[in-house]
C-alpha cells in the first residue's frame, strides 16, 4: 500500500475542486475496498468513520479567554465532542451549514449580539470568531480580563 499523502495536502487539492461543504473530514486508508460475494461494494464492511475521527482529533490550543471558553462550549456540544482546539476548523470537524445555524443561534443567545452563519464561514476557528466578537462587542481592543459573563 503506497499511504495517503498528509492529510493537509488531501484539503488543499480538495479545496480547489470543491466547495468547503464537501470536503471530507475523516479520511480512512484502505488497501483495497471490501467486496461482497458478486463483486459489489460491501458498505456495511466499511470501517465507521466516526472511529476515525476520534483518533485523528487532537486539541492544539485550549481555550484561554471567557468568549474562547463559551465557544467551546458551544461547539463541544454542537458537534458532540469535546476534542475542539481553538485553531481547529468547525468545518473540518465535521460541523457543516445546519450545524452553523445552530453554532449562530447560541452564539447570540449567549453573548446578545448578532452574527452571522457569513461571519462562522469566514472565520470557522474559536479564535477567529471569538476576535470577530470581542470587536463587535469591545471595539477594536477589547479588554478581556475585564469581562464577565
Amino acid at each position: 500500500m503506497v499511504g495517503l499523502p498528509p492529510i493537509a495536502e488531501l484539503r488543499q487539492h480538495l479545496a480547489r475542486q470543491l466547495p468547503e461543504q464537501l470536503i471530507p473530514t475523516v479520511y480512512v486508508e484502505l488497501s483495497s475496498l471490501p467486496l461482497t460475494a458478486n463483486g459489489k461494494l460491501d458498505r456495511k464492511a466499511l470501517p465507521d468513520p466516526d472511529q476515525h475521527r476520534a483518533a485523528a482529533t487532537t486539541v492544539t490550543a485550549l481555550p484561554s479567554t471567557p468568549i474562547e471558553h463559551t465557544l467551546h462550549d458551544i461547539w463541544a456540544e454542537v458537534l458532540h465532542t469535546d476534542a475542539v482546539g481553538v485553531h481547529d476548523n468547525f468545518f473540518e470537524l465535521g460541523g457543516h451549514s445546519l450545524l452553523a445555524t445552530q453554532v449562530v443561534s447560541r452564539v447570540r443567545a449567549a453573548f446578545h449580539t448578532e452574527i452571522t452563519v457569513a461571519a462562522l464561514f469566514d472565520t470557522p476557528t474559536i479564535a477567529g470568531l471569538a476576535a470577530v466578537l470581542s470587536g463587535q462587542m469591545f471595539g477594536e481592543e477589547p479588554e478581556l480580563e475585564e469581562f464577565r459573563f
